[in-house]
C-alpha cells in the first residue's frame, strides 16, 4: 500500500488523507521509494493534528519548526541518495514523560512545567537516529500515576471512539493520538498497565516487551541526574496501528544501553516469522484470581477462541497450577510501592501515601502502601516471592504458543473521578483493581504482552485482549499476534475520525 501513493496526489486533500490511512511501514516504504516527500507526510498530520486535537486533548507540546527543517534535510538527504535509516523521514510523537533534547518535557507534572532537557530519552534518540522526525509530545497524568489521563498541567484527554470515554492511561494521549490518525506511531511507558491498558481502550496495538529488553533511561517520574529508583517491571514500547509497526519500532529502540546497564545485550528481535492458524497452541482465561471481566468482554472471548479453533488453533480454558494471582498483585504492589514511593523525600511519601487512604479494599492500592513502609529485608521477600511467581508462569507458557488473557474489566469506562469506583456489570468494583487488575500482574513477572483488538461491544467500544508470552521471546509472540489479529476484525477507525 505503501509504494501505491503517488507523488502527484499527495498534495491534495485526497492525497493528505491517503497518507494519514497509511501504517508506519507503509509511509516508510513510500517515502524510501520517494512516492510522497517528508515535507508533504509532515504537513499532512500536522494538519490532521491540528483539526481533531481540540476535541482529543492527545497532543500537548509542538515542535513544528524543527520538524519541518529536519523533514526539508530528510528530502534533501534522498535526493543525494542517503537513507537515514528503516524510518527515514516518518513524524512521530512521544509520551511526555519521555526526555526531548530542546524540548519541554513535563510528565504532566507542575514541577516541571519549565523543564527543558538537555539531552533525548535513550528510546528517543534511536528513533531519531532510524531518520524519524519528532513532531509534538502527547498527554498523560502527572508522573505517569494513573491509569486515566488528566491533570492540573494538560487538562484530559478524550477516546476518540466517545470523547465522554477515558482513553485510558497512563499513555492516554499516545493511544488516542495513534488510533485517531494524528500521529503513524508512539512509545509509551508502562509500569502496571499503561500501555496495554490505552491500546485495549482505544483499539489499536501494543506491546510492553519483556523487562529490560528497552531502556527507560530518560523517563521521569526517576528525576532528571538524580538517582534512579525504578529499576523492575517498568517498560517503554511502542503503540500503532499495526503489529508489523510494533515490530519495526520495537526492534529499533531495543537493546543495551551504556546509560542503563540493567539492560542486556539480548538477541536482536528480527524480521517476522509467519504463523498459520492451523495447530497453533493458545490457552486462554477470562477471570484471574480476584479478576473477572464483565460479561461482555466474556463473551467476545468466546467468539474469538470459538474462531480460532474453527480456523485450526488448539484452543483450553487454562490457568497456571497453583498461581496465586492475589499473592502475585501484592508483589506488585510492594515493588511498585517499594521503587516509586519509598525513595521519596519524607514529605512527598506522605503525599504519595495519602492518595491510596480511600481505597480501603482496593488490592493493588493497599499493597501500595505497604510498599512504601517496606525495608530492605521486605524488598529482598518481595523479590523472591516474584522470582516463584515467574518461574511458574514460564513453566505454564512453555506449553503453549501465547496465552489469552482481558486487558481490563471493561471497554473504556466514561470518565471517573480518581478512586470512584467502577461499574462492572451493574455493580462498583474498585477503582485500581477495575482498571489495572489484569495487567499488573505480568508487570510483576517481567512477561512481554501484546494488545490486540478481540471485537467490539455492543456500544461499538473496542475490547483488546492480552497476549502474554515466555519471557525474552517476544518476536515468536508478535507472530502470534499477526496471525490472530485477523480474527478479531482488526485494528479499525474510530467512527467520527475516519480518514
Amino acid at each position: 500500500m505503501g509504494s501505491s501513493v503517488p507523488l502527484q496526489e499527495s498534495g491534495t486533500a485526497g492525497g493528505a488523507r491517503a497518507l494519514v490511512s497509511l501504517t508506519t511501514t507503509e509511509l516508510a516504504a513510500a517515502l524510501r521509494e520517494r512516492h510522497v516527500t517528508a515535507v508533504e507526510v509532515l504537513d499532512a498530520f500536522l494538519a490532521r493534528a491540528r483539526a481533531h486535537n481540540p476535541a482529543l486533548n492527545a497532543v500537548v507540546t509542538w515542535d513544528e519548526a524543527r520538524a519541518r527543517s529536519r523533514a526539508e534535510a530528510a528530502d534533501a538527504a534522498l535526493a543525494r541518495g542517503e537513507l537515514w535509516g528503516p524510518l527515514h523521514g516518518v513524524p512521530f510523537t512521544v509520551k511526555d514523560a519521555f526526555s526531548t533534547e530542546g524540548l519541554l518535557t513535563t510528565s504532566a507534572h507542575p514541577d516541571f512545567a519549565r523543564y527543558v532537557p538537555a539531552r533525548d530519552a535513550t528510546v528517543v534518540a534511536r528513533l531519531k537516529a532510524a531518520g524519524a522526525i519528532l513532531f509534538g509530545k502527547t498527554n498523560l497524568p502527572p508522573f505517569a500515576a494513573d491509569f486515566q489521563t488528566h491533570g492540573p498541567l494538560w487538562g484530559r484527554t478524550n477516546n476518540p471512539h466517545d470523547l465522554d470515554r477515558t482513553p485510558g492511561g497512563s499513555s492516554g494521549g499516545a493511544a488516542a493520538a495513534v488510533a485517531a490518525g494524528l500521529t503513524p506511531f508512539e512509545v509509551g511507558s508502562d509500569i502496571g498497565g499503561s500501555i496495554r491498558q490505552p491500546a485495549h481502550y482505544c483499539g489499536i496495538v501494543g506491546i510492553k516487551p519483556t523487562e529490560h529488553r528497552v531502556s527507560s533511561m530518560g523517563h521521569i517520574p526517576d528525576p532528571p541526574d538524580g538517582p534512579r529508583h525504578v529499576r523492575h517491571m517498568a517498560c517503554a514500547g511502542p503503540l500503532a496501528r499495526s503489529v508489523a509497526d510494533v515490530r519495526l519500532i520495537l526492534s529499533l529502540i531495543e537493546g543495551a544501553d551504556p546509560r542503563a546497564p540493567e539492560v542486556p545485550p539480548v538477541p536482536p528481535l528480527g524480521a517476522a516469522k509467519p504463523r498459520t492458524l492451523q495447530g497453533l497452541r493458545l490457552a486462554w482465561a477470562d477471570t484471574l484470581g480476584p479478576f473477572q471481566a464483565d460479561r461482555e468482554t466474556r463473551e467476545l472471548f468466546q467468539r474469538f477462541t470459538a474462531a480460532a479453533r474453527a480456523q485450526g488453533v488448539v484452543v483450553e480454558q487454562a490457568v497456571p497450577e497453583g498461581q496465586d494471582f492475589t499473592d502475585l498483585v501484592e508483589v506488585w504492589g510492594l515493588m511498585e510501592g517499594g521503587e516509586v514511593g519509598a525513595p521519596l523525600p519524607p514529605p512527598v511519601r506522605e503525599a504519595f501515601q495519602r492518595q491510596f487512604l480511600p481505597f480501603e479494599r482496593d488490592l493493588l492500592a493497599q499493597a501500595i502502601m505497604q510498599g512504601t513502609r517496606m525495608d530492605m529485608a521486605g524488598y529482598g521477600a518481595a523479590l523472591s516471592r516474584r522470582d516463584a511467581h515467574i518461574t511458574r508462569l514460564e513453566d505454564f507458557l512453555s506449553g503453549w504458543d501465547a496465552w489469552l488473557v482481558p486487558v481490563a474489566m471493561t471497554a473504556a469506562p466514561p470518565h471517573t473521578p480518581f478512586g470512584a469506583p467502577v461499574e462492572v456489570d451493574r455493580a462498583p468494583r474498585d477503582y485500581l483493581e477495575a482498571f489495572g487488575g489484569f495487567t499488573c500482574l505480568f508487570n510483576a513477572t517481567g512477561s512481554p504482552v501484546v494488545v490486540f483488538p478481540l471485537g467490539r461491544t455492543a456500544a461499538g467500544l473496542p475490547v483488546g485482549a492480552q497476549l502474554v508470552g515466555r519471557r525474552w521471546a517476544d518476536g515468536a509472540l508478535l507472530d502470534v499476534a499477526e496471525a490472530l489479529l485477523p480474527l478479531g476484525g482488526g485494528v479499525r477507525w474510530p467512527a467520527a475520525f475516519t480518514p
